[in-house]
């Protein structure tokens, strides 16, 4: 008896997903454990093994359209099993319009890859839409019309918002027109951290199996001063203030298809030298494009770091429903006047930015005013 591949949750909070791309076609056998399928959710986009293997004997979720999780997506089982003729009907409110009506995302970036006008292409996809697989056609019988130029604008490549890329950009608009973004900064000396680590870094690699920076001991002391400041430690949810049992921090990396952020669960229990570990655990994993939705769930307060590349200071978006979330900007060695003599200090911007609608000024401004003292007096972290 075939089996009916549902669309799962992949995430705590996850309700719908949106089908990317499907790596089987239908006719076309498959093991267990094999690539099936790309699904976006709200926070990135994973990819999907057969849960069975089989014959993928029709797919009836639909490249570019959004399900609710549990909506059967396709068949698998043996040759020549018959399966249900009517499709899944995706809500057209959910209906993705980043690649316009008629052409998928993928039928879209292979055609602009090759120049080619997707619209005037025949589609032999649901409704009409072009797929893939009728701009590849189009290309291999030399039929493909060619985009025209449009003089109107400069030229220039067309890049349609997809994937990851889209997600964020979905997620901060709506944030940014719904909460109050305030933002406040605050100057920290690391010169006692950046001397301690000259002198201990072999202990430290030998205690915690890892080198210790900066943002280890930002994000440490981070944890532990949100114990303090509940309401930073929060979110806006249905109206009101959720405030948090758990410290779980989210830790925004850089990788090719765009920004992710992980999360370090419980930080306020761990070790500096255990969560050093665990960042450059999920930095692998984001990289290798292997984070679990799990781990993508359950933020509470954010940090993003642009030090490493320069940045002296910024001012970073929340990620709803979270009320504030911390930029790092690099660390220089600079000279200050201190005691009737100039010396050299090694000094960084952090900037906080918070929901007013949840928080104060004046509130944020404690918390990064403590925030400051243990970065300035980091022994009991690195003890």
């Amino acid at each position: 008896m075939a089996t009916q591949f549902k669309l799962a949750a992949m995430g705590h909070t996850m309700e719908t997903g949106r089908v990317v791309e499907w790596h089987i076609s239908e006719g076309e056998s498959i093991d267990e454990g094999q690539l099936l399928i790309s699904i976006e959710t709200d926070k990135t986009v994973v990819d999907v093994n057969s849960p069975v293997s089989g014959v993928l004997l029709k797919t009836v979720g639909q490249v570019d359209a959004e399900y609710d999780v549990g909506d059967v997506l396709a068949w698998i089982g043996d040759a020549g099993e018959t399966v249900p003729d009517q499709p899944v009907e995706p809500d057209p409110k959910k209906q993705s319009v980043s690649a316009g009506p008629r052409v998928t995302p993928v039928a879209q970036r292979l055609a602009d890859r090759h120049g080619i006008n997707a619209d005037s292409v025949q589609g032999t996809g649901p409704d009409g839409r072009v797929t893939k697989e009728d701009v590849q056609r189009a290309i291999d019988d030399g039929t493909a019309p060619a985009k025209a130029e449009d003089t109107s604008v400069p030229a220039g490549e067309v890049v349609p918002l997809s994937g990851i890329r889209r997600i964020t950009a979905e997620r901060l608009s709506t944030n940014w027109g719904v909460a109050p973004h305030v933002s406040e900064g605050i100057e920290v000396d690391f010169s006692r951290f950046e001397s301690y680590r000259i002198e201990h870094d072999a202990d430290w690699q030998e205690k915690w199996g890892a080198a210790l920076g900066p943002n280890d001991l930002i994000l440490a002391a981070t944890a532990q001063v949100l114990k303090d400041h509940p309401d930073l430690n929060a979110g806006f949810i249905d109206g009101a203030i959720c405030r948090y049992n758990e410290v779980n921090l989210g830790v925004a990396i850089d990788i090719d298809a765009g920004l992710v952020v992980p999360v370090v669960r419980n930080a306020d229990k761990l070790s500096i030298g255990e969560i050093a570990r665990t960042v450059r655990e999920l930095a692998v994993k984001a990289r290798e494009n292997r984070l679990t939705p799990d781990e993508m769930e359950g933020a509470t307060f954010s940090v993003s770091n642009l030090g490493g590349l320069g940045i002296d200071w910024f001012t970073p978006v929340l990620n709803p429903p979270q009320c504030g979330i911390l930029g790092i900007g690099r660390i220089q060695r600079v000279p200050r006047y201190s005691s009737n003599e100039i010396v050299a200090r090694d000094l960084g911007t952090l900037v906080l930015t918070f929901d007013h609608r949840l928080i104060d000024g004046a509130p944020c401004a404690r918390f990064l005013s403590q925030l400051r003292g243990v970065l300035e007096a980091p022994e009991t972290l690195l003890d």
